[in-house]
């Protein structure tokens, strides 16, 4: 007798994958990578925000780090502005300008000379 007939062959190889189902595999798959932004203490947030200032009042160069889900990126570049509420800043990279949230950013390191003035999470 074949296989087919014998317990549950029947079902196992008539099996079928449709669109709507490797798509869904995909999504979750892609789930698992996804980070949440770590909580940042008080201090953290004050010693960003004055190596923000720094960078614009003095134009320092600093590396800023962005949250991503997937992964952190680190921008460089010299602060240009930084609007009236705080919450957006807009930073003079080598390829042109670029905007980020402050409730985006992890952290804030100045590039001054040999001395590198950070904050870490």
């Amino acid at each position: 007798m074949s296989k087919k007939l014998q317990a549950n062959g029947l079902w196992e190889s008539s099996r079928m994958m449709l669109p709507q189902h490797k798509e869904r595999i995909i999504e979750h798959r892609s789930r698992d990578n996804i980070r949440t932004k770590p909580s940042l203490h008080e201090d953290e947030i004050e010693i960003m925000s004055l190596n923000l200032r720094m960078s614009l009042s003095y134009t320092i160069e600093a590396d800023i780090e962005v949250f991503n889900e997937f992964g952190n990126r680190t921008v460089k570049g010299i602060v240009a502005s930084v609007s009236n509420s705080g919450k957006r800043i807009k930073l003079e990279t080598d390829t042109g300008y670029e905007f980020f949230n402050f409730d985006d950013l992890v952290s804030v390191r100045l590039n001054e000379g040999g001395d590198t003035f950070e904050t870490d999470t």
